[in-house]
Formats: structure tokens, C-alpha cells, sequence
């Protein structure tokens, strides 16, 4: 009675102070973040009941067993106090960890947890996690742990039944119907006679999702004999064959029309074709037209190289020439884990200039070279990363025994590196690259910067000692660009930006004015196939040019 007097006369009252006592292990902060009261709404007596019970299972999740939390109530006819008094009790530590049913040597490296610690129930959780899917990655699809803890005498105890060791009898794939089973089969980790793993079980599927015409891969695994399993892989196919059209808008204002056919699965063997012609028209009539193409060959030998076929046909009329380029590159790869992939590619690519003014000599001809690069990504996610580290150093060596009119060797590596902050992300990438003629070079295979996805606020291209026409470029190169992204509600963000740059045929500190930077600042709206990115950049150590700002749109971040 005494208690429902109380909830009605302060029923209405706002809330005007939270406040903690006794809480010397977790911050109020902390404590804070977990309650759902806040300062400026109503009493309510059943949100402090459900707030006692989140402390209480906080503090127990932390190593706590006896804790209590006792809600005192100060209320006025204008407004309520609460104070949350919390007596934490004792916190017990790991005096002896005990395993039954496996020796420890082999699974101590799986611990969360180690003598001396604190009961922290979500470790120990992890633990039984950690064993579980080392079992099951060793061939017992059946394993299982139960964890008991005993704070009172400071023992932790894990149970663990692996189960028999069980093979793979047999692998079926059902709801086929134009792929051929061999396509999915060699996507697969786990053969016939191979011992069971979790791991390869889940790459295998993700592997056939990564083939992009399945819709759902389901897993049955059964058990026919006491020593031995089939699976049986459950598919669903979708259209293979895909088609797109799209129209852009770009500042300086230009206009772009692409148009896109892609077969994912072509003679039914997962091989990929694709043709992509766009075309690009600006103000000043400048325009470009592009024909390129993609052949993608998987799964090539016993040792799974993928071989990619790319022609490619550019025509460029701009204001101080007509540029026609053509050619081909010819791309093996192999993973060699998840995350990293080396490619070794050769790229044969015919350029002529019909210039409307003089330009250099050396500004056609062939090019021949071959590249090897290696990727290490180890991204979270590929559209918008919140952690992680993407690596690509290339080297690249042209004309010598493989001819053309250009020779050099390049050397060049970038790195991104992801951190989250809070909710939002710290996002940096540095490029470095030097190309080394060894004979006569062309200005148009050096680097250039300037544009939105190396120094924003300035022109595309528009940065470098050599020229051709308004194109600018050099032979030595290094670029950071740095952004700190904030997510906002209805998958809306914000990012600012700071890019710096230096170009130059060599390294020479007295060249300041081949040092550029600027910064800006950008919106993006986050969609399932990546960020719609609008950004504003704005040059700081050129005072003289014609525009103090450049606007860019586009699809996926700069990097």
C-alpha cells in the first residue's frame, strides 16, 4: 500500500538527478549508459524495477555474486531524485581452472580466462566457444562444453565431450538447375574422406554465395554411420545474367551515360563476361568514349589460379589533342589465404595523339609491361570499413625484352588504415610511387594528381612539373588523405576531410610549390551497394586559382 502511494504521487513528477552510491568497481557512466531513466522524463516505478535488474546483471556479468541495488526515491511536487545504492559484495577470483575430457596442452591457447582473473561471465562464455569450434574445425561436428563455476571455492570447471571422430561419406547438391554441379564443387573446402571442419563447412558456402547467382545455400549434415556424415547442399539459383544503365552528373559539370552486360555464369562453368561502354561529355564539349570488357576464367589448374581477360578502347577528344588507346591485360591470381591475393599481369596498350598544338615527342606508342602486385586486405566490410588495414605494393616493369616505345620500372604502394572511434571512423590512406625511365618514357604513364580521389579542390590532373596540353604530371609521388566519418540516423552521414600531395620527377625540398593540400568536407547516404558520396573541397595553398573550391558526386568512398 505504502509503495503504490508513493508511484502515485510521484507517477507525474520529472526526473531531475540519477545519481549512484557505492559504486566503486564500475563508473557511473558506465552505469548510466545501462538504465533506461532519464533526466527530464517521468517517474516511473517499473523502469526503476527494470533498471535495478540491468545493474544487478551488469555487475554479475563483471565477477560480482552478491551485489544488491536498492533504488532510493527523493520527490517533490516539482520534481524526483533518484540515487541508486549499490552495495557490490564480494568479487571473487580463478584459484583453479579443471578440464574433463581433453588434455589441456592442446586447448589452453582457447582460454579467455586465467587464473587470478575475475569471474567474468562473458569470457567464460567465450571460452566454451573458443573449444566448441576447435572441436568442431578437428573433425567432431557433435562436440559440446559445459562450464560450471564454483566462486565459493574459487574453481571454474569445463566438461567437455568431443563425440567420435567423424569423415565425410558423401557430399550431394540439391535445386540445380542450368550450373553444373562441378562449379560447386570446386567452390567447396571439405571433399569426400576429408575429416569434418566447421570453418571449410562455412567457407564453402560463403564461397558459393560469392558466385553471385545463388540466392540461399543450406547445409544438411547427416549422420548415416557412427563414424561418418553427409552433407547435402540445399541451392537456390538466380538469373545469371545481369544489366544495367546508368546516367551521371558531375561538377566541373560534365555528363555521363554508362551501360553495363554482365553474364555470371556463362557455358555454365561460373565463368564471367562483361561489357561496359560509357560516354562523357562536359560544357566545353570535351568528350571520351570508353569500350571495355572482362573475361574472368576461375578455378584454372589444380592450384585454383584465376585468369582475367580485359581489352579495353578509349577515345579522348579534349582541347589540346584527340587520344586513342587501346589494348589488353592479361591478369593470373591465386589467393593464398582470405585475405591476401598476389596477381601477376600483363598489360599491352597502344596510345596515339593527334594533337591540335605541339606536344612532346614522346606521347604515343606501345607499351608493354608486366606487374606483380600483392593484396592484403583485412578489411571488416568492403563498402564503408569502421576497422582494418588494406596493403597493395606493386611493381611494374616495361619495354626491355618485352619491347614498345616506353621503358621504366615502377615501384608504388598504398595503405589504408581503418579505426573506429567511438561510432564514428578515422579513415587515412597513403600512396607512394616512383617510375624510374630506363629509356625513352611517355608523360602520359607518369603520375598525376589533383581530383576527387587524390587532392579534392583542385582540378583533375591539374598538379605535376611536365604537361600535356592542361594534363599535368611527374614522376615521383606521394599522397595522404585522411576523413573522419560520422554516421547519423536514416543511414545519412557526414565526413571532413584533409588531402595533401607532392609531385615532382624527383624528391627536391626546395620545390614547395608541388606540395598541395586542402580540405573539405562531404555528406554521404549509406545504400546496400555502397555510399552515395557528395563532397566539397577547398584549396589551401593556391590563393590564385580560378576557383577556390571543386563539388564532386559519386558512389563509394574515395577509398
Amino acid at each position: 500500500m505504502i509503495d503504490l502511494l508513493i508511484s502515485l504521487i510521484i507517477f507525474n513528477t520529472p526526473i531531475t538527478k540519477i545519481s549512484f552510491d557505492g559504486n566503486e568497481s564500475i563508473a557511473g557512466r558506465v552505469l548510466m549508459r545501462e538504465i533506461i531513466s532519464r533526466k527530464g522524463e517521468e517517474y516511473n516505478d517499473v523502469n526503476i524495477n527494470i533498471d535495478v535488474e540491468k545493474i544487478t546483471r551488469l555487475y554479475e556479468t563483471e565477477g560480482f555474486f552478491d551485489v544488491d541495488v536498492i533504488p532510493k526515491i527523493e520527490s517533490t511536487r516539482k520534481d524526483t531524485k533518484i540515487t541508486f545504492k549499490i552495495e557490490e559484495g564480494e568479487r571473487p577470483i580463478i584459484e583453479k581452472i579443471v578440464i574433463h575430457g581433453a588434455e589441456k596442452e592442446k586447448i589452453k591457447k582457447l582460454f579467455e580466462i586465467k587464473v587470478n582473473d575475475f569471474y567474468i561471465r562473458g569470457k567464460i562464455k567465450k571460452t566454451d566457444e573458443n573449444i566448441i569450434n576447435y572441436y568442431k574445425d578437428h573433425g567432431y561436428p557433435y562436440a559440446d562444453v559445459q562450464s560450471s563455476i564454483y566462486p565459493d571455492s574459487g574453481i571454474v570447471c569445463f566438461a567437455i565431450e568431443k563425440g567420435i571422430l567423424h569423415y565425410i561419406r558423401n557430399i550431394e547438391i540439391s535445386g540445380l538447375k542450368t550450373c553444373r554441379p562441378r562449379v560447386l564443387y570446386r567452390e567447396m573446402e571439405l571433399k569426400k574422406g576429408d575429416t569434418f571442419s566447421k570453418s571449410k563447412l562455412l567457407k564453402s558456402q560463403r564461397n558459393i554465395y560469392g558466385l553471385a547467382f545463388f540466392s540461399t545455400t543450406n547445409v544438411e549434415i547427416l549422420k548415416i554411420e557412427p563414424d561418418s556424415i553427409d552433407l547435402i547442399f540445399n541451392v537456390r539459383e538466380l538469373k545469371s545474367r545481369l544489366m544495367n544503365f546508368g546516367i551521371g552528373l558531375s561538377i566541373p559539370l560534365s555528363f555521363l551515360i554508362s551501360f553495363g552486360i554482365e553474364e555470371l555464369n556463362l557455358f555454365n562453368q561460373a565463368h564471367r563476361f562483361q561489357i561496359r561502354p560509357s560516354f562523357k561529355i562536359n560544357i566545353e564539349r570535351e568528350w571520351e568514349t570508353k569500350l571495355e570488357g572482362r573475361y574472368i576464367i576461375p578455378h584454372l589448374t589444380s592450384l585454383d589460379f584465376t585468369v582475367s581477360i580485359l581489352p579495353f578502347f578509349w577515345f579522348e577528344e579534349e582541347k589540346y589533342f584527340v587520344r586513342q588507346t587501346r589494348g589488353n591485360e592479361l591478369r593470373v591470381s591465386r589467393f593464398v589465404s582470405d585475405n591476401i591475393l598476389i596477381t601477376v599481369a600483363n598489360q599491352y596498350k597502344y596510345v596515339d595523339f593527334q594533337p591540335k598544338i605541339t606536344l612532346p615527342d614522346t606521347v604515343k606508342g606501345i607499351t608493354n609491361s608486366i606487374r606483380l602486385q600483392l593484396l592484403i586486405d583485412y578489411r571488416e566490410e568492403f563498402f564503408n570499413p569502421r576497422r582494418g588495414i588494406y596493403m597493395l605494393p606493386v611493381i611494374e616493369y616495361a619495354g626491355g625484352l618485352f619491347g614498345g616505345v616506353n621503358h621504366f620500372v615502377r615501384f608504388e604502394i598504398e595503405k589504408r588504415l581503418f579505426i573506429p572511434f567511438r561510432k564514428t571512423t578515422i579513415a587515412q590512406r597513403l600512396k607512394l610511387g616512383v617510375i624510374i625511365p630506363t629509356d625513352g618514357l611517355a608523360i602520359y604513364e607518369k603520375y598525376y594528381l589533383g581530383g576527387q580521389y587524390s587532392i579534392r579542390g583542385y582540378p583533375e590532373k591539374a598538379l605535376g612539373p611536365d604537361s600535356i596540353g592542361s594534363d599535368k604530371y611527374g614522376d615521383f609521388l606521394a599522397n595522404y588523405n585522411f576523413e573522419y566519418r560520422i554516421p547519423l540516423p536514416l543511414n545519412f552521414g557526414v565526413v571532413g576531410f584533409f588531402d595533401v600531395g607532392y609531385i615532382d620527377n624527383d624528391i627536391d625540398i626546395n620545390h614547395t610549390n608541388l606540395l598541395k593540400a586542402s580540405a573539405g568536407f562531404g555528406a554521404r547516404y549509406y545504400t546496400p551497394i555502397g555510399p552515395l558520396r557528395f563532397d566539397m573541397g577547398f584549396p589551401l595553398m593556391d590563393p590564385q586559382i580560378e576557383q577556390d573550391y571543386e563539388l564532386y558526386f559519386g558512389i563509394y568512398h574515395i577509398f
